[in-house]
Parts: structure tokens; C-alpha cells; sequence
């Protein structure tokens, strides 16, 4: 498995824990984002491949960070850019 297919699947897993505790359906997660649950389905079982806008529309619609590993951690500085 490459790093793609590696960050792509721990992204689902997360997506899908979020769901289970939510207590969210496939079908309820799509009426959040806006597409079908055709569409849902496919992404979840990872059956089409989906853009980081999707990946992100997920997120939103499940109230979770998109990728909270590059979040600063706690106490730590964060450079300004340009600087």
C-alpha cells in the first residue's frame, strides 16, 4: 500500500468511527454534504477515488478536523508566513 492509499484509509476509518458515534447513516451523512448516498457509499468502500474538497466536506459535515495531525499542538509557536 502506498502513502496515498495509507492516509486515504486511515481518513476513512476515522470518518467512519465519527458516523458510529454520531450515530450518523450513510444516507444522513449525504443529505449533510449535498450528493447522494450512492456517492457516499462508493467513497466510503472506496470505490472512487474523491479530491481533497470531498475529503474535507466529510469532515464538515461530521464536525471533525480534516486533518488534525497538522493542527500546532498545544503551547507551541506557529510562524507567521512571509516572516
Amino acid at each position: 500500500m502506498n502513502t496515498i492509499d495509507h492516509i486515504g484509509s486511515a481518513f476513512l476509518r476515522r470518518i467512519l468511527r465519527r458516523m458510529k458515534e454520531m450515530g450518523v447513516s450513510q444516507t444522513e451523512l449525504a443529505k449533510r454534504m449535498k450528493v447522494s448516498r450512492p456517492y457516499v457509499t462508493k467513497v466510503l468502500h472506496r470505490d472512487v477515488n474523491f479530491s481533497f474538497k470531498t475529503a474535507a466536506r466529510l469532515a464538515d459535515a461530521l464536525k471533525m478536523d480534516f486533518f488534525p495531525e497538522l493542527r500546532p499542538k498545544e503551547g507551541s509557536s506557529v510562524p507567521d508566513e512571509g516572516k
